[in-house]
């Protein structure tokens, strides 16, 4: 796992088969980084104690919980943060701990077609003793409540009250939404003020971190071979979520599947650059900036001098060839004084050496890299 980053497990069986098919994690866990630490916080309420606790099968169920002053518990973000793969997956974790708790799993559209056909049917009773009995209440996409045409007004009410009983019985809410309640178009402040009086939790997109701890996930899950360097590319060059992180290992993956070979930073870096629409710099582009960087003639850098400082430098700019460009070894060593491919291959190991033993090479191939990629 990669430093800073939590993973928080979330061990029960999804309470709907199926749900999370083809999703891009799997509902145990749950990868929280810097940017949404408050999230542990929120876990720790809902299930009960700290994450050593979660890290093993708790013997008392989730029923003795309290839940002090953190329900309800509303989950806000744009999509694709793990609103919803979250509240998911506290749900079943509720679940798998005690049949007998009612954990009941609903989204704003269904909650306010459910109370409609209740009062045509006379039913609302029936209606009310479903949700407001429940010790877990899952409510999604909050905002959707306000855009229903039939009795949204009726509806926001019916959640106010429903939110009041089961707090009151001891229970939980956890409610998904897309932004803050208050800044949501159309909520009542009644409503507002119910969910403003528990905890309310941003989830922000991935960073790097977190971004990086999602790729290694999802190619352990997928046994996909992702090299500890190609995983900080992709981290580094990639802004998304989870979904659009597991849809750039897929497409990376397919032509090695297909070809048998693996994912490489060469192959990171020329998918990164298509993905961006930006163009690979070329071997004379890299050579020029590993020149003026070592404060060398680029004519030197091609020539056949081995002074220890030129073959240093040129050694950055032939390993730095290799991973931006296509070209073959025999053609970055034509480019650099008619080396054979023997040469070049060398050349690449002995640089790739010296950046794990000189911080001066390290540091050279790091500021190149991003120089060369900013272009």
């Amino acid at each position: 796992m990669v430093d800073g980053i939590a993973d928080i497990p979330l061990t029960g069986q999804l309470l709907e088969p199926g749900i999370e098919q083809g999703g891009p994690l799997a509902p145990g866990c749950f990868l929280v980084g810097p940017e949404n630490r408050l999230v542990e916080v929120a876990v720790r309420a809902v299930l009960g104690g700290s994450t050593d606790r979660l890290d093993r099968r708790r013997e008392s169920p989730p029923a003795a919980f309290s839940t002090g002053c953190y329900s309800p518990l509303v989950l806000y973000g744009p999509s694709g943060t793990g609103k919803s793969h979250l509240a998911r997956g506290l749900a079943a974790e509720w679940k798998s701990h005690d049949r007998r708790l009612r954990v009941v799993s609903t989204t704003a559209v269904d909650f306010a077609r459910e109370l409609a056909e209740a009062i045509d049917t006379q039913a609302v009773e029936e209606f009310r003793t479903k949700y407001r009995t429940a010790s877990l209440l899952v409510f999604e996409d909050l905002g959707m409540l306000a855009t229903r045409k039939l009795c949204k007004l009726s509806a926001q009410e019916e959640l106010i009250h429903t939110i009041d009983a089961v707090v009151a019985s001891g229970g939980w809410v956890v409610v998904t939404a897309s932004a803050a309640p208050a800044e949501l178009p159309g909520i009542v402040p009644a409503l507002q003020s119910r969910l403003a009086a528990g905890l309310t939790v941003p989830l922000a997109p991935p960073g790097p971190e977190t971004r990086r701890a999602i790729l290694q996930q999802l190619a352990a899950q997928r046994e996909i071979d992702l090299p500890e360097p190609v995983a900080r590319i992709l981290a580094d060059g990639l802004n998304g979520t989870a979904p659009e992180l597991a849809g750039a290992l897929m497409q990376l993956d397919m032509p090695g599947r297909l070809g048998g070979g693996n994912i490489d930073v060469r192959a990171a870096r020329h998918y990164l650059a298509h993905r961006h629409g930006k163009k690979q710099p070329g071997m004379h582009e890299i050579a020029l900036a590993t020149a003026r960087h070592f404060s060398l003639k680029l004519s030197d850098l091609r020539s056949p001098v081995r002074r220890r400082a030129l073959v240093t430098a040129r050694g950055v700019a032939v390993y730095l060839a290799r991973q931006f460009t296509c070209e073959s070894l025999e053609e970055i060593g034509r480019y650099f004084g008619g080396r054979d491919h023997t040469t070049v291959l060398h050349s690449c190991r002995k640089t790739e050496s010296l950046a794990e033993s000189d911080p001066a090479v390290h540091d050279a191939i790091e500021r190149l890299r991003k120089e060369l990629w900013k272009k």
